[in-house]
């Protein structure tokens, strides 16, 4: 395979290298030049000044070792995603950014939520239920590469007093279920041929 085939293919994955990139530069500038002050900047639920925090809070991490925990599942999941296509990255990634950080501010604990596990949850339930709405043989074989491959990470849901925000991992799986759907219900919609407005002609 040449250059100029290759690169088109590879373009595909610079929005979650920028992604990643991207809480890797906070994390350090936070570390390096505010000593993790840029953390309270985090979901903090029903606080209506905290409303940006479900904007930022993918972007921030408590630690290294936070952060190291979510590079590869991230890296890993949104690849799937923008191997499918830059553009359902990018509607998965915004929409799973505002339905579950606002499920958090919602109903989450009285606590500071940062990091970007909520939107690898999303990734995960999106990819792991995108079988049971599309209906394609790629669809299901995509779903169970996932479970197998991440369907450990489905016990980070189960709720614990620990400081490991559950809520947000459990409302970006949800997410992510909800948005499998409504994708592949549009989807399905764009492919279902428009009623014809023309009545038939039958023959004598």
């Amino acid at each position: 395979m040449n250059n100029e085939t290759r690169q088109p293919w590879l373009k595909r994955f610079v929005p979650i290298i920028v992604l990643t990139a991207a809480c890797w530069m906070v994390w350090l500038f936070d570390s390096l030049a505010c000593h993790g002050s840029l953390n309270r900047f985090g979901i903090q639920p029903r606080h209506l000044d905290s409303l940006p925090g479900i904007i930022w809070a993918p972007f921030l991490h408590a630690s290294f070792r936070h952060l190291a925990a979510n590079t590869l599942p991230l890296l890993v999941l949104g690849g799937i995603l923008c191997g499918r296509s830059r553009g359902e990255f990018a509607a998965v990634t915004v929409a799973g950014v505002l339905l579950g950080g606002g499920l958090t501010w919602l109903f989450g604990r009285s606590a500071c939520h940062i990091g970007a596990s909520g939107l690898i949850f999303c990734y995960f339930g999106y990819l792991a239920s995108l079988a049971l709405f599309r209906r394609t043989f790629g669809a299901l074989a995509l779903s169970i590469v996932c479970i197998l491959a991440y369907g450990g990470m489905v016990r980070g849901i189960i709720p614990t007093r620990t400081p490991i925000s559950w809520e947000s991992h459990l409302t970006g799986l949800i997410s992510g279920v909800v948005l499998a759907w409504l994708i592949g219900r549009l989807h399905r919609e764009s492919r279902e041929p428009a009623d014809s407005t023309i009545p038939s002609l039958r023959k004598p």
